[in-house]
Formats: structure tokens, sequence, C-alpha cells
């Protein structure tokens, strides 16, 4: 193909060349002039030009031609070089072009079967992606059902849960501590995350004097909300009483320390803070400041607790203790005046409320109306939780004190009476015996 384009190119400068020449051998025109003889002069010298120009233009003819007839030989040699290629090439396509178009079928119809294997892949791995979206969609779907059904039961047993607890409490305000403990204990299958029902399982259980259950649902119900505050003042006070049953040792003050933060954690949340029995936790405060002898301080806990249940006779029997402690014999009397006044109301209001018994039993006798704390003491034994020796402990420690602050002259009709009791305490604790040695063998 390049052989070709150079032989035209030089077919073209060929005669482009001719041309030229043709144009140069053309003489100019002469301007003609005036006078004769100058024309005749100027005649002569265009015949002599003109006679050298056509031996020229001869010369240029020959030569031309001879380069002409040498180009057209050139041509007709190269037209019959590319007449012969292209005569070649034709019969190479016709032969070729069979076998081309044989490839041609063969490669189509591989590219047309790897086109069909690779669609039959992708069909395939399409249909299993969506297989496995499929049941991917239908395992969430299950979940989903699961989790709403497991969510129906929990909300259905949290509501059974509500019910026991309203039943437990009314139980306990009955003074059936068994009782109480057997309902919350079945509230707590049903909802065992319920921070209310482990809270009053502590609590009931802090009242029956099993302070290690109790100790361990008050830790259950500030696993779950830590700030809690009855659940942490309810906690102090379960160790208040454990540590009042050391023997003085680091341990027990330790213990006595535990007791006081968390009782203060509590307050501190909250200053008007009452426990179920609706009596100010600035009571238990103040008994543990009693018994480590900080007699100032626990007057303050106990004025506190008459400021958030003004009509409850718990802190002023307290307090009346605490002024006798005090030395002022005065204050005592009048404040136990104001104790009878308050635990009678107590008690009318709530035929079941031991602790008004209590303490209407304790004011009448510091105030030596031994008829009326007769009647009194057969309320307080027919009243109190059967199940729970801690009550009359508790009553036990309280006629001792008074005991010891009305002197020994003042305090003999307080005999009768703290002998009672402790018959009462000893059978309670004999029961208590001998319900763990059963549990023990069983």
């Amino acid at each position: 193909m390049k052989k070709l384009v150079v032989i035209t190119l030089a077919v073209f400068i060929g005669v482009a060349t001719l041309t030229v020449f043709a144009q140069d051998a053309s003489p100019s025109p002469t301007p003609v002039d005036t006078t004769f003889t100058e024309l005749a002069t100027q005649v002569a010298r265009d015949a002599d030009r003109a006679e050298s120009a056509a031996e020229d233009a001869q010369n240029y003819a020959e030569h031309a031609r001879t380069q002409g007839d040498e180009m057209i030989n050139i041509a007709n040699t190269s037209l019959g070089m590319f007449q012969n290629v292209t005569q070649t090439i034709l019969a190479i396509f016709g032969i070729a072009g069979p076998i081309l178009a044989i490839a041609a079928g063969y490669l189509g119809f591989n590219r047309l079967n790897a086109a069909q294997k690779e669609m039959i892949e992708t069909r395939d791995r399409f249909e299993k992606e969506l297989k496995e979206k499929q049941d991917q969609l239908l395992e969430v779907q299950k979940t989903m059902e699961a989790s709403i059904e497991t969510q129906r039961q929990n909300a259905a047993n949290a509501n059974l849960s509500l019910s026991l607890l309203a039943l437990g409490e009314r139980q306990y305000r009955s003074q059936d501590f068994a009782g109480s403990l057997d309902t919350y204990r079945q509230a707590l299958e049903l909802d065992p995350n319920s921070l209310i029902t482990h809270y009053r399982l502590g609590y009931v259980y802090t009242q029956s004097g099993q302070l290690k259950e109790a100790e361990h649902h008050l830790n259950r119900a500030l696993g779950i909300q830590s700030n809690f505050a009855p659940a942490l003042a309810a906690l102090g006070y379960v160790y208040r009483r454990i540590g009042e049953k050391m023997a003085q040792s680091i341990e027990r003050e330790q213990t006595l320390n535990k007791a006081e933060n968390l009782l203060l954690q509590g307050l501190k949340i909250s200053h008007k803070l009452v426990d179920e029995d609706e009596e100010s936790w600035w009571g238990s405060l103040g008994g543990l400041y009693r018994r480590r002898g900080q007699i100032d301080e626990a007057i303050d806990a106990y004025e506190n607790a008459s400021q958030v249940t003004p009509k409850s006779s718990y802190a002023y029997s307290n307090l009346a203790l605490l002024y006798m402690q005090k030395n002022d014999r005065e204050k005592m009397l009048k404040t136990y005046v104001r104790v009878e006044q308050l635990a009678y109301g107590e008690v009318m209001a709530d035929v079941d409320n031991y602790w008004a018994y209590a303490d209407l039993l304790t004011s009448r006798l510091a105030l030596h109306k031994v008829a009326d704390a007769e009647q009194t003491l057969q309320s307080v034994l027919e009243v109190a939780p059967k199940d729970s020796p801690y009550v009359f402990e508790s009553l036990l420690d309280t006629l001792q004190r008074l005991e010891k602050a009305l002197g020994a002259e003042k305090a003999t009709h307080l005999m009768t009476f703290i002998d009672k009791i402790q018959a009462r305490v000893d059978e309670q604790k004999s029961k208590q015996s001998a319900k763990d040695t059963a549990t023990t063998d069983s």
C-alpha cells in the first residue's frame, strides 16, 4: 500500500513540473516604442530572443517528453504490481473467507456457550442468595414473634406480680409475716428482676429476724437501682441489727459504720424517707447513735424523725428516754404524755398496729398508769407478729431502759411486765430454734 501511494505522488509531481516548464517558456510581452528605428531594433532583438526561446522550448519539450515516458512506464509498472497485489489479496480472501467464517462461527458458539453457562451460574447464585434472604427473614420473623410473645408474657407476669405485691402488703399490715413472705416470693418468681419485690422481701425478712436473707434481697434491689433510697436505708438498718448482735470488736464497729453510711445515703437522697411501717428512717439512725453512746446525735436524729412523722409516737417515745439520759426527768415525763396521746390515736386508727401498742404500753408505764398498762399489754400480746421474736426483743429493750431511767424504787411496777415480755421472747426463740433444726434435718 505504501508503494502505491509513493507512485501516485510521483505521477502528480511530474505533471506539476511539466506545467511549470510550460509557463516558464512563454515570453513576456515587451512594450512597443513609437519611433520606427527603435521599433526595428526592438524587432531584431525580439527575433533573436524568440529564436533562442524556441530552441529552449524545444529542448524543454524533449526533456519533458522523455521524463513523461519514464513516469508513464513507472506508473504502468506500478499499476501492474497493484493489480497483481489486488488479485493476490482477493484470492487470499477468497480462500480465507470460508475459514474465517467457520472460525467466527466457532468463536461465536463458544461465546454463546460461555454466556449461557454464566447466565445459569448467575441464576443459581441469585436463587441461592434469595433463599438465604428468605431464610433470614423467616428467622427474624420468628425471633420477633418470640420476642413479642415473651414481652406479652412478661407484661402479664408483671401485672400479676403487682397484684401479689398488694396482697403481700396487706398480709404484712395484719402481722402475717410468714404469709407476706410467701406471697412476695411468688411475686418474685413471676418477675425476678422486680426492684420493689426484692425490697419488700428484704424488709419483711428484717422484721422476721432473718437478716441474711434480708441482706441478700436488699443487695439485689440495689443491684437493679443503686440509688434506691428505701433499699439503702433498709440495708443500713440490717447492718445495724447485725452489728448490735456482735461482741465489741473492730468488726462490730465496721459493721455499724457501714450501717450509718447507708442510712445517711438514703436520707440524703430523701430527707423525709419512711419505711414500710410509715416511720422515719431518721429513727433507725437515732437508735444507732444511742447504742454508740452518741446521745446528742441520737436526739438530733429522733427530732428529725418527729418532724417527718409528727403524728407518730415512735420518735417521741425514744426522745423521752434520751431526755432522761440527759438528766431531764421533767422533759421525759412531758414527752411521754405526748407519746400516750399519739399512740392511742394510732391504735384507734389501726387496731393491728403493734408498734403503736408498744409505745402506748411504755408511756403508760412511765406515767404509772398500771391498770391501763395491763389492758394495753394484753393487746400487745394479741397483735404481735407470731413469727417475729424481734418485735418483743425491741419492746423488752425499751422497758429495761425505762426501768433504768426511772430508778429501782420507782420502777418496781415494771418487773411484772418485763417478765411477761421476756417469757414471750423465750417462747418465740424456742420455736424458731425448733424450726431451724427441722429445716436442717430435712
